[in-house]
């Protein structure tokens, strides 16, 4: 079935259900299978949220690749994943079980407060059973749909002010910014960010949290200046500015000026916006004197002083005009302040002082959740890793960079060597990751081969860096080396994580002809010195040179007769009389801890020399045995590190033992 066939699976996943209203308008002709819409709407982090996807589900359509009639029979909702934190799915059918011919629309709902901002892709698993139409082949399908949706950054905030965001993991940098303002009155800002730092600016700069909860609180002043003018005083009037009328008729006498009468002056008030606002009852002095009283709230402030022409009793006859005897602009400074304005001089108190019109307060909380970066733990025994994160919601396992499908628990069994970490989610909303840790996963049952062409030692795991040991001693490297005595080799693997394998112990022979052991040219049975070591056999531990004294060497001559059947045998004993010892010795478990046993297997007792050194060639272990037959000795080495340690067992100045060991912890 191609690809778009299996596109209508995931389109019927949901049916009708309570918490979702179905959009009739998805429909498309000719009939198949739609979504609507194609993409989630933006959410935002701290916000409700709720969603209705409304699904056209076509019980029978023309695929538009193959052609084939499609009856879809079955819908099985097998998983769905990536839905944003705090966000949740309701299906119409618990089980997940659907069938399209019950009804052609269908819907989803996804509600909830998104917790985390990011990109999200929704991943809808469904197995789908469809039937193709003429041909009645029913095939069940698995197939993936993702659905997009953006989850913004929140805001929080009040009447007072907005700030964003109003939570954040590990380090939050936030912005704020006052929104009360007037244009007609000062307005005062005092924020207290919790954080240590403050600001009286309406945006001010942003401010930094680390983990924690913080409380930032603005208050608000709105204030206005408030002037008062409690009096006005008239010190001095000119009479060339008020006098010569019929009631204030003045003359010079000897050049005096002597006036009849007095002049009868107000004052009047004007405002910002040039409004006679305040107006005193006339006085009749040169130097009167007023008290006032005045809230002044709409600056600046002039003042007109006049001479009002009255007769005298009090009646205007208009013989003249009033007479201005001048203007000028009030001071609004707290104090007492002087005037002159050619025509009349004097003073007036201000009473100058800031009043609050209206105050706010208003405190908000800013929630920073810890973003651990935890080390994890490797349990070398059960090969697992662990993570010690208990609020996490979330897992995901990475191995060198790449991600690990379907590893999503807190632990993970690591299948080989290499660097392992693991991202998760806390519960809180926060992502964060581990500390890597690098894993040594040494495979136990493995072993590394060895074998010989003609005098080469070889291994077939050249992908392993090989080390040869001859008789316990270091041979040489490589893939092969080449053989140049008889005796015991093995080769040990390893690689860069530093595991360690030993292959099985060979015994190499020279590959001389089985009648000259030692190449020399003189046959076996005329040599006196079969393996050419330079002891005659008479005296020679070991006459076929193969490591196995001659005691416990089923053949002695190495002529590949058994000694029971080789009548040659003779002249190479110290007696005639050849005694087979049948023992054997047993070291297990191994690879080891540390701890093992060594078992004699014998129908008599052994004396011996247990010697133990390490892959350097440094004794770390000697004791004097004394076995009774079939028992076992417990060895401990668990103190010592990892690593291939060599194991011989002397009896009489002999080596009847020669083995390798390894300990892995």
């Amino acid at each position: 079935m191609k690809k778009t066939l299996l596109f209508l699976f995931t389109l019927a996943i949901f049916n009708v259900q309570s918490q979702c209203v179905v959009d009739t308008d998805c429909t498309i002709e000719p009939a198949f299978p739609t979504l609507c819409p194609t993409n989630f709407p933006d959410g935002t982090v701290g916000e409700f949220y709720s969603e209705d996807m409304t699904f056209y589900m076509p019980t029978q359509f023309s695929d538009e690749e193959t052609g084939f009639e499609v009856v879809l029979d079955e819908i099985i909702v097998t998983n769905i994943v990536g839905v944003p934190l705090g966000l949740d799915y309701f299906l119409s059918n618990e089980s997940g079980i659907y069938n399209p011919s019950e009804s052609e629309f269908g819907c989803a709902n996804f509600s909830g407060t998104p917790l985390v901002a990011g990109e999200y892709t929704i991943t809808v698993s469904v197995q789908a059973n469809v039937t193709v139409v003429g041909v009645g082949l029913s095939v069940d399908q698995l197939v993936n749909f993702d659905i997009y949706m953006n989850v913004n950054e929140g805001q929080g905030g009040n009447a007072s002010f907005i700030y964003s965001p109003s939570s954040g993991c590990g380090s939050v940098e936030a912005e704020f910014e006052a929104l009360i303002g007037s244009d007609q009155y000062d307005v005062a800002y005092s924020w207290d960010f919790g954080n240590g730092f403050e600001s009286n600016q309406q945006t001010p700069p942003n401010q930094i949290y680390e983990p924690g909860s913080y409380t930032i609180t603005l208050n608000t002043d709105i204030t206005s200046n408030n002037y008062n003018l409690n009096n006005f005083s008239i010190s001095s009037s000119s009479s060339s500015c008020w006098g010569n009328d019929i009631e204030e008729f003045c003359e010079n006498i000897f050049g005096i000026e002597i006036c009849t009468g007095d002049p009868d002056i107000l004052i009047k008030i004007y405002d910002g916006d040039g409004f006679l606002v305040y107006e005193t009852d006339y006085i009749t002095s040169q130097n009167p004197s007023w008290d006032i009283n005045f809230n002044m709230d709409n600056p600046p402030y002039s003042v007109s002083i006049w001479d009002i022409e009255n007769w005298w009793d009090g009646t205007d006859l208009s013989f003249s005009g009033n007479d201005d005897l001048g203007t000028f602009t009030l001071d609004l400074s707290d104090g007492v302040h002087t005037f002159n304005t050619g025509c009349a001089s004097g003073n007036y108190s201000i009473s100058a002082s800031l009043v609050t019109v209206q105050s706010f307060e208003d405190s908000e909380t800013i929630v920073v959740f810890d973003t651990p970066t935890p080390e994890l733990s490797y349990d070398e025994y059960l090969s697992i890793i662990s993570s010690p994160i208990t609020n996490a919601i979330s897992y995901q396992w990475y191995f060198n960079g790449e991600m690990i499908e379907g590893a999503n628990q807190s632990t993970y069994i690591a299948l080989e060597s290499g660097t392992y970490w693991v991202e998760f989610v806390t519960e809180d909303g926060c992502q964060s990751q581990s500390l890597p840790i690098d894993v040594i996963k040494c495979d136990n049952d493995f072993s590394p081969s060895i074998f010989v062409s003609d005098n080469i030692l070889l291994s077939t795991n050249t992908e392993y860096n090989l080390d040869w040991y001859y008789n316990g001693l270091y041979f040489g490297s490589g893939p092969n080396v080449t053989g140049t005595n008889n005796g015991y080799f093995w080769v040990v693997a390893s690689d860069e994580f530093g595991c360690e394998w030993i292959s099985d112990t060979i015994f190499f022979q020279l590959p001389n002809p089985p009648n000259d052991i030692d190449g020399d040219g003189i046959v076996n049975s005329e040599d006196d010195d079969i393996d050419g070591d330079g002891i005659v056999n008479s005296e020679d531990d070991d006459v076929d040179g193969d490591g196995i004294l001659n005691d416990y060497d089923d053949d002695i001559d190495g002529d590949g007769i058994v000694n029971e059947n080789d009548d040659t045998i003779s002249g190479y004993l110290n007696s005639n009389n050849f005694i087979s010892i049948n023992y054997s010795i047993d070291i297990f478990p191994n690879p080891t801890d540390g701890i093992f046993n060594l078992k004699l297997n014998s129908q008599q007792n052994l004396n011996a020399q247990l010697l133990i050194f390490n892959i350097e060639g440094r004794k770390i272990y000697d004791e004097n045995l004394n076995l009774d037959k079939n028992e076992n000795k417990l060895i401990d080495l668990s103190h010592h590190k990892s690593g291939i340690y060599f194991i011989y067992l002397n009896s009489e100045n002999k080596i009847i033992l020669n083995k390798t060991i390894k300990i892995q912890k």
